[in-house]
C-alpha cells in the first residue's frame, strides 16, 4: 500500500491490520487519529492530529508507519 492510497482509505476507513503477527487498529472518531497496538498497551494513548502525523510518527515495531505501509494489506 502507497502513502496515497492509505490517505484515500482513511478517509471513510478505520482499519485494523497485522504486522509480524500483532494487530493495530486506527480510528478517528472526532477527526483526530487514535491507534491501538497488541503490541505496545500504551499506544492505547496516542492521538495523532493528521494522517501525516500518524504516518510519521506512530512507530509500529520501531518503525514508522509510513515504511513498513508496502509491506501490509489493509
Amino acid at each position: 500500500m502507497t502513502v496515497k492510497e492509505f490517505g484515500e482509505l482513511m478517509v471513510c476507513n478505520e482499519p485494523d491490520f497485522r504486522y509480524n503477527g500483532e494487530e493495530y487498529s486506527i480510528c478517528c472518531p472526532d477527526g483526530k487519529y487514535y491507534v491501538t497496538a497488541s503490541d505496545s498497551p500504551t499506544d492505547v494513548n496516542l492521538k495523532f492530529e493528521t494522517i501525516d502525523d500518524m504516518l510519521d510518527h506512530w512507530l509500529i515495531q520501531g518503525r514508522p508507519l509510513c515504511t513498513i505501509l508496502p509491506e501490509i494489506s489493509i
